[in-house]
């Protein structure tokens, strides 16, 4: 199956739409019904969205419409190309894009749907370890929820894990906020809870965090993991050894495999890339990774790489990879084989490093640099 042949209508889901009139308070309680991160408002020349981070800076419920909230999002057409449209919704920081024809909106295509897909490619091997981000930002359990909403607001994130003593407490999220969020009888103030249990937002985090978060291992696949954030409805997923926390991973990290724009001024050419579009995307993302980090040290005047499929066993397959690098003094070249093409080329970063390195005994090479290929 070639990639080319991936369109967005295959993809397409079901889109919450609203009416910018409508009540805050009333899209709140669609969203917690639908479990759905965001709602669409049609405005027939252009099309908002509305994210539960973007509810986030409410200050009130009280007479708030949701039109108050909207950004304008760019719409996809049934026939686009399925990898430029994950490109987009990466751009924006999405998770969903509408869908539109003629007559307005006419579904979504939602980051779960393409990590689904993900699943079950050729991906489906890579340890997670080589898709998380590291090094997440926490937020102590003793620290108030206001604290965790002004960090979301910030950062642009949805998620954040709750520590105490360096271990993981929990996790809080916006749609832990925004779900138990009522306004004070008359007033103007967050509070959370129930009328009976009110609590303001200057309660700790540790009073609506996620105190069973979903956890793996780095070395669980990405098959493993997708699976277990699409079966238990989650955003993320805490990467832990022992009780140390290693990572996260949220469905922005699957779309970063397939969605990462880079753009070289060298001639870049790859060619033998296999039949799976996601392992095909994720292979060039790579390799252009590569190239991009190389060229910021040396001057590069063209990159090549030849993939051959040697063996095949059932629905595995061992390939060699052949790379050439040129540069005005000197060409590169380099070899490698495995099973798993993504992990090829993290193998061939790994190499590069090693042979930058080597150079400083004939070439000053600046240490910031030769740290920055990873």
């Amino acid at each position: 199956m070639s990639f080319k042949k991936l369109l967005v209508r295959d993809f397409i889901s079901e889109a919450i739409i609203v009416d910018p009139l409508t009540p805050i308070s009333k899209v709140i309680g669609l969203m917690r019904e639908n479990n759905a991160y965001e709602v669409f408002i049609d405005l027939k020349d252009r099309i908002g969205v509305v994210t539960i981070r973007n509810m986030l800076r409410a200050k009130s419920f009280t007479n708030v419409r949701i039109e108050s909230f909207m950004s304008f999002t760019p719409k996809l057409s049934l026939d686009m190309d399925l990898m430029y449209a994950a490109r987009i919704m990466a751009d924006y920081r999405l998770r969903a894009l509408p869908v539109a024809g003629d007559r307005g909106i006419i579904g979504k295509l939602d980051a779960k749907t393409i990590i689904d897909k993900i699943r079950n490619s050729s991906l489906n091997s890579v340890k997670i370890s080589k898709t998380m981000s590291t090094h997440p930002l926490t937020i102590a359990s003793g620290e108030k929820i206001a604290k965790a909403r002004e960090i979301m607001l910030r950062k642009k994130f949805d998620q954040i894990p709750v520590v105490k003593d360096k271990r993981v407490e929990g996790v809080v999220t916006s749609a832990s906020i925004v779900f138990n969020l009522i306004p004070v009888l008359g007033g103007e103030k967050y509070t959370i809870g129930s009328p009976d249990t009110i609590r303001s937002i200057d309660s700790p985090v540790n009073t609506i965090m996620d105190i069973n978060p979903l956890k793996c291992s780095p070395q669980d696949t990405i098959r493993e993991v997708i699976s277990s954030m699409l079966s238990l409805n989650s955003s993320y997923c805490l990467v832990i050894l022992g009780e140390e926390l290693h990572g996260i991973v949220t469905y922005r990290d699957f779309m970063n495999l397939i969605s990462e724009k880079i753009e070289t001024n060298i001639p870049v050419y790859i060619l033998g890339l296999p039949d799976d579009p996601f392992e095909a995307e994720a292979t060039k993302i790579k390799f252009m990774r590569i190239i991009d980090k190389l060229n910021r040290i040396l001057p590069l005047t063209e990159a090549r790489s030849i993939i051959k499929t040697v063996n095949v066993d059932g629905l595995r397959r061992r390939y060699e990879v052949d790379v050439t690098i040129k540069s005005p003094g000197k060409n590169y070249n380099f070899s490698l084989g495995g099973w798993n093409l993504p992990a090829i080329y993290d193998d061939l970063t790994n190499i590069i490093k090693k042979t930058i390195a080597s150079r400083k005994k004939r070439r000053e090479v600046p240490k910031e640099y030769q740290q920055s290929i990873t």
